[in-house]
């Protein structure tokens, strides 16, 4: 997943798809849905996505870490279907990985610290 993280973050959709399509047959629906997405977005390039605000730096530190903390919330609600729950934790992963591939001296702790 950190390949496809990286090649995401890097903008290279062909590299991503390229891992995309090696994966995807070890891959639940949510999972699949939400790297499609990620894509999607890059291949579009549409700029009010919220990836593409992400790879292109537009957020600030307190937005990625509320964003984190929102796909946490909704994984652990009990009521959201397996599906859902693939989708939030892929997207915990890519935040994760991106906050450690943004701050490589203090990686995700030091993301996490003050707003």
């Amino acid at each position: 997943m950190k390949r496809f993280f990286r090649a995401i973050i890097e903008g290279d959709v062909k590299k991503a798809r390229e891992i995309y399509e090696e994966i995807e047959p070890d891959l639940e629906r949510g999972y699949l849905r939400a790297l499609g997405g990620f894509i999607a977005v890059l291949e579009n390039g549409d700029a009010r996505a919220l990836l593409y605000l992400l790879t292109n730096d537009e957020l600030k530190k307190k937005e990625v870490k509320d964003l984190y903390r929102r796909s946490k919330k909704m994984y652990s609600e009990e009521f959201r279907n397996n599906e859902e729950r693939q989708y939030e934790e892929t997207w915990m992963e890519f935040l994760k990985y991106y906050m450690n591939y943004r701050t490589p001296e203090g990686g995700l702790d030091r993301y996490m610290e003050d707003g």
